[in-house]
């Protein structure tokens, strides 16, 4: 179809340069040949009207002139008009009758001529007009009658009809016509042939050029084709392979670049030189902790704009040197580190903005802070309390046996308070940095509630407290857990129990299903925790008394959290103010963890075998 589109064009060009050629000619002979035959005809017509001139107004040849004047149209197809100076129109030769109403203005054209032949002093005028009315062209050819020397005494007019030398025209365009029908009825089918055998390999190279216009590389021209087409489609193809060849090389590249810029933990912005962005990647969402929402309707230019940072990537690129600093951002600390981009020539083609959050690296920073300033206290306060009772002894400023003793006892107690201190951070690093996966289980909750229960029981009834267990009794699905980690976790919360409950007061050990685990709830009558202290419950060295005696380091706690979290389970807390507190530790089921680790099934059969 492409193929006939190019023939047809260069048919109709073909066709367009015969008709220009055809019109042109005509025009040439309507503008060129006309004037051309008007003075052939014209000299022709100049021995007549000099025989006239010579022989008017002249008595011996006057008779001759007029029957030769009257006669005219008859003889020679014209007609001929004698104008004297003086008196005008004497003699002219009589119209033909569908003529007779143009006498009139033909006597007003002569005259007209008369007059001009005589302005311009010519030796003759030639001229010629058109009468519509008539439908026909005239020649006029006005020679004057006398002598420079002797004076002109008046002027011969011959007027000429055309009709013969237009008919003549017409034939010659009539002629031309038609050859150059003829013409182009033979070219048509040369060149066709000649433009299919010139389209054929213009349009392969055209398809093979519009291809890898479009990315599509595996196009190829004929190579067959002879002297220049052919060699041209040889360079065309060897283009094309060196053009895919790179433009692989180019893709995989870019893939590359692209797949370590999006997998990225920082949020990554580029900008232009007049600072507009052209490439980040969705994490600078993330580092910013806008929704997907948000990330659907609005650029990065918008919310670099309102933190007020674009100012930066400015600075950069007008500075030519790197930025950084520390925003604030809903309550994240977000750094930014600015870089500019420096081209070959040393120009500033842009700048490239990265993005970190390190809110939580704070965080830790002052949680490691607080662990260090806490650490310190904890140990500084019975280290000074040491110190502050060993010098009195040391000196003998204590003679009473009985303050010696007490003394003693009092250093005892801080000791041990020291070596519990001491171990619970060990135990606490220890837990943090074991990275040895804890062994689980399918087991029976109840069995290590009771088992807790019956060892701790005494010691809480030892101070004065009562002591309840409740729900053992009814059978719970077996759990996925470390029988050894739950018990140091309960008597965690039991220990924590008995140092917030009153004399008198009751602590309660209960289990329950729920449908996402099997939960054990420790729950006492103590004093309560104040509602903005409940979120720091499990914060190392928090003790939710200030001025509480009891001893204890304030890592018990965030050890029994630890724990939690190393094994999968949830430990929370409830508490309202001088009614008590509760804590609850939610333990998968056996059954849910073996779904999602099926590898796990035949541990889960074998105790539930056990079991039954």
């Amino acid at each position: 179809m492409k193929n006939r589109f190019f023939v047809r064009r260069i048919f109709l060009l073909l066709i367009a340069a015969i008709m220009l050629w055809t019109v042109l000619t005509a025009i040439f002979y309507s503008f060129v040949a006309n004037p051309v035959f008007n003075r052939i005809k014209a000299r022709e017509l100049l021995p007549r009207a000099h025989i006239i001139a010579e022989n008017a107004f002249n008595g011996e040849g006057m008779s001759f002139c007029v029957d030769l004047i009257e006669n005219a149209y008859e003889l020679f197809g014209n007609w001929v008009y004698i104008v004297d100076q003086d008196k005008g129109i004497d003699y002219h030769t009589p119209l033909p009758e569908p003529l007779d109403g143009l006498a009139n203005d033909l006597d007003a054209i002569v005259m007209r001529e008369h007059d001009k032949l005589f302005e311009t002093g010519d030796p003759y005028r030639i001229n010629h007009i058109n009468l519509p009315v008539a439908g026909d062209r005239f020649l006029l050819l006005t020679v004057p009658i006398g002598s420079q020397s002797e004076g002109y005494i008046g002027s011969t007019v011959f007027v000429q009809p055309m009709k013969e030398i237009t008919a003549g025209i017409q034939s010659l365009n009539f002629a031309l016509l038609s050859a150059s029908l003829i013409v182009l009825v033979i070219m048509v089918i040369p060149v066709i042939i000649a433009a299919f055998h010139i389209v054929r390999p213009i349009e392969s190279i055209r398809n093979v050029t519009l291809a890898m216009s479009q990315g599509d590389f595996s196009r190829r021209a004929d190579e067959m084709q002879e002297g220049e087409m052919g060699d041209l489609a040889r360079t065309i193809n060897k283009m094309a392979e060196d053009l895919s060849e790179s433009f692989q090389q180019l893709r995989d590249q870019t893939n590359h670049l692209e797949q370590i810029f999006t997998s990225l933990g920082e949020g990554i912005v580029a900008v232009d030189r007049h600072g507009e962005i052209t490439q980040y990647n969705d994490r600078i969402y993330t580092v910013f902790g806008l929704d997907r929402d948000y990330q659907a309707h609005t650029k990065p230019r918008n919310f670099l704009q309102e933190a007020r940072i674009d100012h930066f990537f400015t600075e950069a690129i007008h500075e030519k040197k790197s930025v950084t600093c520390v925003i604030a951002k809903d309550h994240r600390q977000i750094e930014v580190v600015i870089t500019p981009l420096i081209g070959e020539q040393q120009t500033i083609d842009g700048a490239v903005g990265l993005f970190r959050d390190i809110t939580q690296a704070e965080r830790l920073e002052q949680t490691r802070r607080d662990y260090v300033a806490n650490v310190s206290h904890e140990l500084r306060t019975p280290l000074t309390a040491m110190r502050g009772l060993l010098e009195p002894l040391v000196e003998g400023m204590v003679p009473s046996l009985k303050d010696q003793k007490r003394y003693h006892e009092i250093l005892l107690r801080e000791t041990m308070r020291l070596s519990r201190l001491i171990n619970d951070m060990l135990e606490l690093s220890r837990i943090q940095a074991d990275s040895t996966p804890v062994i689980q289980t399918a087991i029976d909750i109840n069995d290590v509630v009771r088992e807790v229960a019956n060892n701790f029981s005494g010691i809480i009834m030892d101070h004065g407290l009562h002591f309840n267990i409740e729900g053992t009794e009814t059978a719970l699905p077996l759990v996925w857990g470390n029988g050894d980690r739950i018990e140091q976790i309960l008597v965690i919360l039991l220990d924590n129990a008995m140092k917030f409950t009153p004399e008198g007061g009751r602590i309660t050990i209960r289990t329950h299903a729920q449908y996402n685990g099997a939960a054990i709830m420790v729950e006492d009558t103590g004093s309560g925790i104040e509602p903005e202290d409940l979120d720091h419950v499990f914060d190392r060295f928090y003790k939710e008394d200030k001025a509480h005696q009891e001893p204890g380091t304030g890592l018990g706690l965030s050890i029994a959290r630890e724990i939690s979290k190393q094994l999968g389970y949830e430990l929370s807390a409830q508490s309202i103010r001088d009614e008590g507190s509760s804590f609850k530790l939610l333990i998968p089921y056996a059954s849910d963890v073996t779904k999602t680790r099926p590898f796990m099934k035949d541990v889960y059969d074998s105790e539930t075998a056990d079991e039954n």
